[in-house]
Parts: structure tokens; sequence; C-alpha cells
């Protein structure tokens, strides 16, 4: 702490590795999200409206748009990181360690995080944002369907999102399981300790299938494999990869 900036510098934000201060940028960033969202809430009130309001677009896409982008971000890059914010802040101090096992991977996490919400909202401006739903089930999720740079440049964001999110939840688990204070454990942990525990166990693998799918995903629009084009069971595949992920 004594070697990082004081908190009332910019610089101090911007190459803390502090586990409190990665929970307030966690917190700070999701809210942010949140209201993101929100706003986007509202206007998908405001075109439902009147059925003649053309507010985001007469031919559907823009409302289309909204709807997935308002899905994912409260999803991802809402509910997950806000957990992790208090996560941070309170886990190490609950278990009696000085911070997470590895300081540095922890901000990683937050700033990969961050970024790729910036890519997400610089999609928009690419064409279009993703318009498949939040659930992004093919074929809709292919270029055929949803052609835009911007529909690929949500993709590549979901899937940085999951990188930050995977390298978070191996974080928690090292530091939960081997950087308890002496004596302390794992039925001396408290509840919320334990339901942090409980959730990267199942994140870490639940995750790691997602980011597996982005990538294959990343692949069929990127380079032209057919994974989720292919006539024969190729929605089903990601229907299964998907939920895979989507039900623990």
């Amino acid at each position: 702490m004594s070697e990082l900036p004081d908190t009332s510098s910019l610089k101090r934000w911007l190459v803390t590795t502090n586990h409190k201060d990665v929970g307030i940028l966690y917190l700070l960033t999701a809210v942010f999200f949140l209201l993101l969202g929100g706003v986007l809430a509202l206007l998908l009130r405001v075109e439902l409206w009147d059925p003649t309001a053309t507010v985001l677009g007469g031919n559907g896409v823009g409302y289309n748009e909204t709807v997935t982008a308002h899905g994912l971000l409260m999803v991802f890059w809402f509910l997950s990181p806000f957990a992790f914010g208090f996560a941070n802040y309170v886990v190490p101090l609950q278990i009696g360690a000085d911070d997470l096992a590895f300081p540095r991977l922890n901000a990683l996490s937050y700033w990969l995080y961050a970024l790729s919400g910036v890519l997400f909202g610089i999609s928009f401006f690419q064409g279009g944002t993703l318009s498949a739903g939040w659930t992004i089930y093919a074929p809709l999720n292919m270029p055929a369907y949803t052609p835009s740079i911007g529909s690929t440049g949500a993709i590549l964001a979901l899937a940085m999102f999951v990188i930050g999110v995977t390298a978070s939840t191996v974080n928690f688990l090292t530091t939960i399981h081997h950087s308890r204070a002496e004596g302390m454990g794992l039925m001396d942990m408290p509840m919320f300790t334990w339901s942090i525990l409980a959730t990267v166990w199942m994140m870490l693998f639940a995750f790691a299938v997602l980011l597996g799918t982005g990538f294959i995903l990343a692949a069929d629009r990127i380079l032209g494999s057919v994974y989720f084009s292919a006539t024969e069971g190729g929605a089903l595949l990601w229907g299964h990869l998907f939920w895979f992920f989507g039900h623990p």
C-alpha cells in the first residue's frame, strides 16, 4: 500500500494491484454497465409504448440489437463482476490473507473486463452490434444473418470478458485454498467466502466451456469454419455448449 500513489491520484487506480482497490474498480464499473443496460431497457420500453414508434429504427434491427446488448450487459458485464467486486474486497479480509494469491493477475482480470466492455460499446459503431439475442443462438450468430463487423466485435468482446473471468476464478480458488490464516480450516470460513468458493468452482468449468464456444464462433465468423453453420446439428451444438455454461 505504501508504494502506491494516494487514492486521490488517477495513477493509483490505473496501476493498483491492491485487492480493495480492484474490488472498488469492479463495483464502480459494474454499476456503470448496470446503468447502461438500464438505459437500453428504457429505450425498449419507449419503443413498445406506441406500435408506430420508431425510436430504435423502423426495420426492427435496432430493436434486436438493443435487446441483445441489454441482455449481454446485464448477464455478463454486470452480474458476475459485481459479485467479484465484493469478493475482491471482502474475501482476503475474512480469511486473513494480505491480498489475493496473484495480485497482478487480479488487476489484469479487471482490465480485461473493463476493456472488453469498451470493445462491446465500440461494436455499436461498426455497422451495428450483435442482434441475435443474448443467448446468441445459431444460425443467427452466423455472418449470413448478422453480417456486421460490430457483431464479430461483440463476440470477441465476450471472449475477452470470459478470459478475464476465468483468470479471476483461478485466483480466488488459489487464494481461498492456500492463503488462509494459519489454523483456519475450510469449515471455519465465513458463509460469504464459502459462497464465493462454491461459485468460482462452478465458474471455472462453466466459463471455460463458454470461452471455447466463443473461440469456435469467432473461427466461424473470421476464418470461415462451419461448426455452428453446419446443416447437420450446428444449431444443436451451440445450444448444448452454451447451456453447459448457462445452467451452472
